[in-house]
């Protein structure tokens, strides 16, 4: 029984930590602008 839940909890930390990875390359893609490195007013 032990070893079930472990390999549940494993499956879903790997699945959220792809889940944030994909938001945040979504939100990168989708900043408008120069990303901040020429000084410009937001």
């Amino acid at each position: 029984m032990k070893a079930d839940w472990q390999s549940i909890a494993a499956i879903a930390v790997v699945l959220v930590t792809i889940t944030l990875f994909i938001v945040r390359s979504v939100k990168h893609r989708k900043k408008p602008g120069c990303g901040g490195n020429c000084g410009c007013v937001k």
